[in-house]
């Protein structure tokens, strides 16, 4: 059935009536504050340690925890989402981001800082799962893919643009002025949304409340994983201990919650089918390649081969910018052959790329030969991002559709955190010293291996079984 006067399908109609150009325009927007917010905010970190007198590991907060915050809350984001109408939701977000955007501004304290940062990222949360449910809910199937991929290359370039921005802020004004630019991109988001409604036939997802108890246990325990990974190149035998057993005691009480409430944290039930369950590792693999190499990769041009930040911010723009004009290929390939075959492909680009660093790493590694290797990175985290991301959500029933995408989004943040763990345990020395070439070439070894496992988890990804729109 299609709507007379425009000719869209019904689906479509009842989101107001609205374009499919459009609406991927509309959440984009919205969603882009997420990641802008993310990588901007990072080369203001020690002009804000100076600021508020505050110690590295303080300042290195600011940016896990809204890792964390992401991961732990964009599931019940979408689930959000699903029971009560994306697009009032996402509209919902929006209006949270702002207020928090302010409060940070305002801050007076490193203390109310972070936890403006904190409740920034659970309003980002909101945001993404549900722009993704929006497109899996109206887009047709045959393009879901292209649209997805328009979708990531805009966050995508907006991740690469972040440091650029935020640079550019502070050499004109205060670190505070950084959260300010989200006010017009709000604002632009708002309007354009004022236009989406929520279907009245849409199914939607019935059931309990979300578990709060289960996200509270969820958050520490990916807080007592970023912090045990961290100083674990520097803690004493006693704290490790003590460590350990607090992550085992947190994931057992987590665990047990899971499997005895009735709005569990994440649609743990999805992991069940392969696709889903390859895809969401593949996610989580692939992030959590990328962002160790991402992180460990100015460290060692600044502390190994001592060159200037400039030359890292070059090579890693490179990395973002091939990763952004992927994207749109990548959904479009996936629409035409399916998302397995780009999913594996984009592993075995990735881990070419791994490879080459583990065989070349040096002092004398020339710049050059080093964007190589990371523009093929970028080029399969692209492919691979699109592929695996669009395979999950279309692994579950379109009443699942925010809930699918904040699960394997969460995957997503959560390979991440444990990137920003692991390097910072490797890096770590109880002397203080520099790391030398022995410890980055383990890195990439790692990051080889972990690139190696993606294969196998995109191998797991089936074609969707054909549903009736």
């Amino acid at each position: 059935m299609t709507d007379a006067k425009a000719g869209l399908p019904r689906r479509l109609a009842a989101q107001g009536a609205v374009s499919p150009a459009y609406l991927l325009i509309t959440v984009s927007t919205g969603a882009l504050l997420a990641p802008l917010n993310s990588t901007m905010l990072a080369v203001a970190l020690p002009v804000i340690r100076g600021d508020l007198a505050i110690s590295h590991g303080a300042a290195g907060w600011l940016v896990s925890s809204y890792l964390i915050a992401m991961a732990v809350t964009q599931p019940a984001g979408g689930r959000l989402g699903d029971m009560l109408g994306r697009a009032r939701v996402f509209r919902a977000g929006l209006v949270a981001f702002l207020v928090f955007s302010l409060a940070a501004t305002a801050a007076p304290n490193f203390g109310l800082l972070l936890a403006s940062r904190t409740l920034q990222a659970v309003a980002g949360a909101i945001l993404i799962p549900n722009a993704m449910g929006m497109l899996r809910g109206s887009v047709p199937g045959a393009t879901f893919g292209k649209y997805s991929g328009w979708n990531s290359a805009i966050i995508g370039a907006t991740a690469a643009a972040g440091p650029l921005i935020g640079g550019a802020v502070l050499a004109t004004t205060a670190w505070r002025y950084l959260f300010l630019l989200n006010v017009p991109v709000v604002a632009v988001a708002l309007l354009l949304a004022t236009r989406l409604r929520d279907e009245r036939d849409a199914p939607r997802l019935g059931g309990a409340a979300l578990d709060w108890l289960g996200i509270t246990l969820f958050g520490a325990l990916l807080c007592l994983v970023t912090v045990t990974l961290s100083t674990a190149g520097a803690a004493g035998a006693r704290q490790q201990a003590l460590l350990a057993v607090g992550l085992v005691a947190t994931a057992a009480a987590f665990a047990f919650r899971q499997a005895h409430t009735a709005a569990p944290t994440a649609e743990w039930g999805l992991f069940r089918k392969p696709t889903f369950l390859g895809a969401s590792l593949h996610i989580l693999l692939m992030n959590l390649a990328m962002y160790t190499t991402l992180l460990a990769t100015p460290f060692f041009l600044t502390e190994v081969q001592h060159r200037g930040s400039t030359v890292a911010g070059v090579l890693l723009g490179g990395l973002a910018a091939f990763q952004a004009l992927t994207a749109p290929v990548a959904g479009r390939l996936g629409d035409a052959v399916g998302r397995r075959g780009p999913a594996i492909g984009s592993s075995l680009v990735a881990l070419t790329a791994a490879l080459m660093l583990v065989f070349s790493i040096g002092p004398g590694l020339s710049p050059v030969f080093l964007g190589v290797a990371l523009g093929m990175l970028g080029i399969g985290v692209g492919v691979g991002f699109v592929s695996a991301s669009v395979a999950a959500i279309e692994a579950a029933p379109k009443a699942l559709a925010g809930s699918a995408a904040g699960t394997q989004s969460m995957m997503r943040y959560f390979g991440s955190i444990i990137g920003v763990g692991l390097l910072s345990g490797l890096l770590t020395t109880e002397s203080g010293d520099a790391p030398d070439i022995a410890v980055f070439r383990l890195l990439y070894i790692l990051v080889a291996v972990l690139l190696g496992f993606s294969v196998a988890a995109a191998a797991l990804i089936r074609a969707p079984s054909r549903r009736p729109p």
